[in-house]
């Protein structure tokens, strides 16, 4: 599903919060309730997209359960100013739409007597204007919170996002009591209850050591930070016992104007023998004009690689030759990277690049090599699927019977 031209995809999640608001409201009121939300959660990510389009960057929306995202690529480093222009566009959007729907229909947005006369109109003023300016607020995660974290950034650079995070605890758990003791809002004190858990795991993620003891949340965060850092210049937060990758090191001597630092972030890395673990994550928000550079740093061919070379640097730096278009050289170099460490994600790059290439009889044999490679634990099936079913590239591939044949055995093993 396309809106404006920005992709939208709507979870399970997303369905399911809707019917919950129509059972908690009944009928008429939740219907009119749910329909709102609907309508102004996307208008409120389109607000979201059309401002970071105008920077250059592409975007797509996610709307999922009690929220919507809109995630943006941008196409070069954001200023303080942008990104907190596409923070503030989203509740602007569902402000102003809300506001607009509501004199259009002839209501008075500040009566309440004259908004609370009909059931659509109650509906129209609490999902337009009312959840966009809570959205406002100054704490983390709201757009509020994103908005002040910028103007932070000012005086404490690299810590805006981080500092946020602490004062939004105790300024929400305030904002959670007074609900409480209103009579009047203590039906809001719910979504307040909410903002205080999802604040309380990023402070944990931020400021204890222990965060980090889970992988599967750790390798969440490293990821995140690592596509803030791309979007938007400036690195997330990152739980300790891990680091930004060597990429975005490199981008920064690059631009600080060491071209022999950044040369060393990467080759270092790439050829370390220490046996170390890597605790980043690859560079996958990076854009082609940002990874062009730094590759051009590198020497022609790259060194050999070796088994006791770090297998994830291996893979991400096939994947950056992928996505600067360094087809030939991902393809070339992925294949002598295969032999040192044979995985189904380094098989599937390689396929990649030569379909890109147009070379898809080889791209066909990478793709059976994914899925039945000898001699490995690893074969994940279902990132073979997904890049056969999603993957632009592999689109003529996909059509032959071979592949075919991959796919339905593939699909009946879900």
């Amino acid at each position: 599903m396309k809106i404006l031209g920005f992709p939208i995809q709507i979870r399970p999640g997303f369905l399911v919060f809707l019917l919950l608001i129509v059972f908690l409201n009944g009928v008429p009121l939740g219907t009119w309730l749910a329909g709102s939300v609907a309508v102004f959660t996307i208008a409120h990510e389109l607000g979201h997209a059309v401002a970071a389009r105008r920077t250059g960057a592409t975007a797509r929306i996610s709307l999922d359960f009690l929220a919507g995202y809109a995630s943006f690529t941008p196409s070069r480093v954001l200023t303080r100013a942008e990104r907190a222009g596409i923070a503030l566009a989203g509740p602007a959007t569902q402000i102003l739409l809300g506001l607009a729907a509501l004199l259009v229909l002839g209501v008075n947005p500040l009566d309440h007597r004259d908004f609370a006369a009909n059931e659509y109109s109650l509906a129209i003023w609490w999902a337009g204007p009312i959840i966009g300016v809570f959205n406002l607020i100054p704490v983390m995660p709201l757009d509020g919170g994103n908005i002040a974290a910028e103007a932070v950034d000012l005086f404490r650079p690299g810590r805006g996002r981080a500092i946020m995070v602490r004062l939004s605890v105790p300024v929400t758990a305030g904002i959670f009591v007074g609900m409480l003791v209103v009579e009047d809002l203590r039906p809001l004190s719910s979504f307040a209850a909410i903002l205080l858990v999802i604040q309380m795991q990023l402070l944990s993620i931020q400021s204890r050591p222990r965060a980090s003891r889970n992988p599967l949340v750790a390798a969440r965060a490293v990821a995140a930070a690592e596509e803030e850092a791309w979007f938007t210049g400036q690195p997330g937060l990152v739980p300790p016992g891990h680091s930004m990758s060597p990429w975005w090191e490199a981008h920064r001597a690059l631009a600080a104007g060491n071209d022999a630092s950044a040369r060393r972030f990467i080759l270092d890395d790439l050829t370390d023998t220490t046996g170390r673990s890597r605790a980043w994550a690859p560079p996958h928000a990076a854009t082609p004009d940002l990874l062009d550079p730094l590759i051009d740093l590198l020497p022609v061919p790259l060194p050999k690689p070796e088994r006791d070379h770090p297998e994830l640097s291996q893979n991400s730096m096939v994947w950056a030759l992928k996505r600067a278009g360094r087809y030939a050289h991902g393809a070339s170099y992925g294949s002598d990277c295969f032999r040192a460490h044979p995985s189904t994600n380094l098989a599937v790059l390689i396929a990649g690049c030569l379909a890109l290439e147009g070379h898809d009889d080889a791209a066909a044999q990478w793709l059976t090599v994914a899925a039945h490679g000898a001699a490995r634990d690893d074969a994940d099936e279902t990132l073979l699927l997904s890049a056969l079913l999603n993957d632009s590239e592999f689109q003529r591939v996909r059509e032959r019977p071979e592949i075919r044949a991959l796919v339905k055995r593939l699909v009946r093993a879900e």
